[in-house]
């Protein structure tokens, strides 16, 4: 079920809008369910991943209510993006904590590697099977330069907003100097969208991030 709705759709409760909603809340309850031992797991093999993945799934939350999604949409969004990383599981904790510049082509691909297993493991906890599509697409780019040469709206919505919350976080957490990190962050997101990026998402998020960031 995507969430790449329109945003002028028309006003009111229809039987199948009450429905679709029903549907949206049991989804989001059920990621919550069989997606906590996966991430405890990944907590286990990389300290600190459950943190990155909670404030990761709190930016994907924020952008999709900025995109204009009803409530429980925005849940099935925060609940799948703290599964983003999953995958991680099976990539040596020495290759997933390197910078992604100092990794060799070999762990490169293991890196890679990630998006297809966190589409396996999902797969295997029970997850439905168009969310662990969402997970494996977070490899492709807004311009078609990922693994399938997928792009813009070929994506899912909800591959782009994990992609995107993903960078926001992660340049948050690394970002030093005398710079405010959510001007960082701007900066950071500006440049990648239209390319890796969303560019209707990285907007949601600069959205957010502009009214943190000091004037």
């Amino acid at each position: 079920m995507s969430l790449d709705r329109p945003s002028d759709a028309p006003s009111g409760r229809p039987e199948g809008s009450a429905r679709r909603e029903r549907g949206d809340l049991d989804l989001a309850n059920l990621l919550r369910l069989h997606g906590a031992p996966l991430v405890e797991a990944l907590e286990r093999h990389l300290p600190g991943s459950r943190e990155h993945a909670q404030a990761t799934s709190s930016y994907a939350f924020a952008a999709a209510v900025g995109l204009g999604f009803d409530r429980p949409q925005c849940d099935v969004a925060r609940e799948a993006a703290m599964l983003h990383e999953i995958g991680l599981i099976y990539v040596p904790a020495a290759i997933a904590i390197k910078p992604a510049e100092e990794r060799d082509p070999t762990e490169a691909e293991t890196w890679d590697a990630q998006y297809q297993a966190a589409y396996q493991l999902a797969r295997g906890a029970g997850i439905p099977e168009h969310v662990c599509g969402w997970l494996l697409r977070i490899r492709e780019r807004y311009d078609g330069g990922g693994a399938e040469g997928l792009a813009a709206d070929r994506i899912p919505i909800e591959s782009r907003l994990m992609r995107a919350a993903c960078v926001c976080q992660a340049t948050l957490a690394t970002a030093t100097g005398d710079r405010p990190a959510a001007r960082v962050a701007i900066e950071g997101l500006s440049q990648r969208a239209g390319g890796e990026l969303d560019p209707r998402v990285v907007a949601s998020l600069i959205a957010i991030l502009e009214r943190a960031a000091p004037t």
